[in-house]
């Protein structure tokens, strides 16, 4: 081993028995938090929200049927026989004459549209596995880093040479929210006083902060057809109304995943289904309405596995999103008649709750479970002209232990 080759073998082992402590301490020293959980969790939880604002109270005739709104009429001239002597009484002679008449004629269609703003907040689950007084000793080191639960090392102050290390203990789903804005349109057909028939086609845009797991921005398209009964006088002299309603959704994601190393990013699809049943009691004449109403709201689907790109990247499964829910609540209604129609205002409160418990795992780690109950107030306002068109403003208040969310739309259509 005296020969050169030799000699430079001899040198290469002396390099790497001087580096490689130094890159197995390097490597114990730096390591990055999973948020693979976290990650899954909000994505869980975008998807039930873009659900349920693409495909809330379509066409308003969830706010109609609770105010005992019922489709108008419109004048439409027809031809009538009339024969008259110069006495207004009937002529004996000289054959009938014709004139033309108003006569009322229930409207058969509606067309309608919305634009509307969605927030909705939700804390993250902490699990944490150390007593208090170390607790207080890595959240009180001015490196550490409360937004993503990490300490940095070297660098001073987190620059460009800083490691990043994990907090022991820190294994949750981070707070989240998702802002949504978006709109719909659609038509409706009155079958007969009773009865009605409709569709709407919903697009959204949703931003959705995962927190320390990083972003996503979400595209959604939905369909949802829909029917309504509505009969007077059917509980004694109380209205009954009904409304049943099927939505579809595409949800397209964009994800940029926080790795510790750089950002990795995916684009999984997801595809929901919404079935919702509300029925409700109308009590009250005309100019002044109230009543309880009652539901059951389920949504089920998929985010469809996908692999990340970019640094840290890895590999999500398939994950099943489902949600059950019931509907509570009382409404009052009046109106008020204007110049040339009428105004409605409304005013209700409910309650939710959830039977979904949550216990879906992602690598093993339970999900975050969602609210068992949420608190609803809502408030709207709309004026019905007595040509047809109608416009209106409404908002819708969530409130629960984990979970904030307001809901603002402008809401138009026109019947004929």
């Amino acid at each position: 081993m005296n020969t050169q080759a030799g000699r430079l073998f001899g040198v290469l082992l002396a390099v790497s028995a001087a580096v490689t402590p130094h890159v197995r301490a390097g490597q114990d020293e730096t390591c990055y938090p999973d948020n693979r959980n976290a990650t899954s969790t909000a994505l869980g939880k975008g998807t039930l929200g873009m659900a349920w604002a693409t495909s809330r109270d379509v066409g308003s005739h969830l706010y109609r049927n609770r105010a005992g709104i019922r489709p108008g009429s419109r004048l439409v001239e027809e031809s009538a026989p009339v024969s008259t002597d110069s006495k207004g009484g009937m002529s004996a002679k000289g054959g009938a004459k014709v004139a033309a008449i108003s006569v009322p004629v229930p409207n058969r269609w509606e067309v309608f549209g919305s634009i509307y703003y969605q927030s909705e907040d939700s804390d993250g689950d902490r699990v944490v596995n150390r007593k208090k007084k170390k607790d207080d000793k890595y959240e009180k080191d001015d490196k550490y880093d409360k937004k993503y639960d990490i300490r940095r090392i070297g660098g001073g102050g987190g620059g460009a040479g800083a490691a990043l290390v994990a907090v022991p203990g820190f294994a949750s789903s981070t707070d989240s929210s998702l802002e949504v804005f978006g709109g719909s349109v659609g038509a409706e057909y009155h079958v007969n006083r009773n009865w009605s028939v409709g569709v709407g086609i919903g697009a959204a845009q949703g931003d959705l902060d995962m927190g320390s797991a990083g972003s996503a921005d979400i595209d959604s398209v939905a369909i949802s057809p829909y029917v309504s009964y509505y009969r007077a006088d059917t509980v004694g002299s109380a209205d009954l109304w009904a409304g049943l309603m099927y939505s579809y959704g595409m949800h397209s994601y964009e994800t940029h995943r926080y790795t510790g190393a750089g950002i990795a990013t995916g684009e999984p699809d997801a595809d929901t289904h919404t079935i919702e049943f509300n029925v409700g009691l109308n009590f009250g004449e005309d100019d002044f309405v109230h009543g309880p109403y009652a539901g059951l709201r389920y949504i089920t689907g998929q985010v469809d596995a996908y692999t990340e790109v970019g640094p840290g990247a890895t590999f999500f499964g398939e994950q099943d999103v489902d949600s059950l829910v019931s509907i509570l609540g009382y409404q009052v209604s009046w109106k008020l008649r204007g110049g040339s129609g009428y105004w409605v205002p409304q005013l209700r409160v409910g309650w939710e709750h959830e039977f979904e418990d949550g216990n879906t795992t992602a690598f093993g780690i339970p999900y975050a479970a969602a609210d068992e109950d949420i608190g609803v107030v809502g408030a709207g306002i709309g004026y019905w002209w007595d040509n047809g068109w109608h416009l209106g403003l409404e908002y819708e208040g969530r409130f629960g232990s984990d979970t904030e969310a307001h809901y603002g739309a402008v809401t138009a259509g026109k019947e004929f």
